[in-house]
């Protein structure tokens, strides 16, 4: 027969060692949460003075300069677009322009001004020839070129130096794709 005792019928806890524990982890708890709520807090603070200072720049973006007027603003305006153009006309490739002319312009030609449109796509050449058949074959050779389209021959004359020399002066409208 075998028999089994149980010296020990009570179990043992430390209660004091549980209690400090809950203590101290409430304890830390508590000073976990004061400290998100200061830390919500301070945020709350800076929010709201960070909407009180974009209130006063978009206000200040709003407003009209002070101390300026209409005819100012109005000559800036100005001022700028000149300036946008000069910045726009010193973009153009003027090599890749002229190399597109030089090629279409015939022996016997000589131009003498070549004068930019509003859009700088659209010149007006002006130059001499020494016949109006050279007049005529500059034309078609204008007309044949895959760069320049919308030729027109906007005026000639005919010019006569002495008896022997005689030449014609002409100016040309046409659209030249250079870039």
């Amino acid at each position: 027969m075998r028999y089994s005792i149980n010296f020990a019928t009570r179990t043992y806890l430390d209660h004091r060692m549980l209690n400090r524990l809950g203590y101290c982890a409430i304890a830390v708890l508590l000073v976990i949460a004061g400290w998100n709520v200061i830390r919500v807090s301070s945020n709350m603070g800076e929010q709201s003075r960070l909407s009180a200072e974009i209130a006063a720049h978009q206000s200040k973006v709003g407003m009209k300069a002070g101390g300026v007027g209409e005819t100012e603003i109005n000559r800036q305006k100005a001022r700028i677009r000149f300036y946008n153009e000069i910045i726009d006309r010193k973009s153009t490739n003027w090599l890749n322009l002229l190399d597109v002319l030089e090629s279409a312009t015939p022996a016997g030609i000589s131009l003498s001004s070549l004068t930019p449109a509003k859009d700088l796509n659209e010149w007006k050449l002006e130059g001499n020839a020494r016949s109006f058949k050279a007049v005529q074959q500059y034309l078609e050779k204008l007309e044949a070129s895959k760069n320049i389209s919308d030729i027109l021959l906007l005026s000639h004359r005919t010019l006569t130096a002495n008896d022997k020399s005689s030449g014609v002066q002409f100016v040309i409208s046409c659209k030249v794709l250079y870039q």
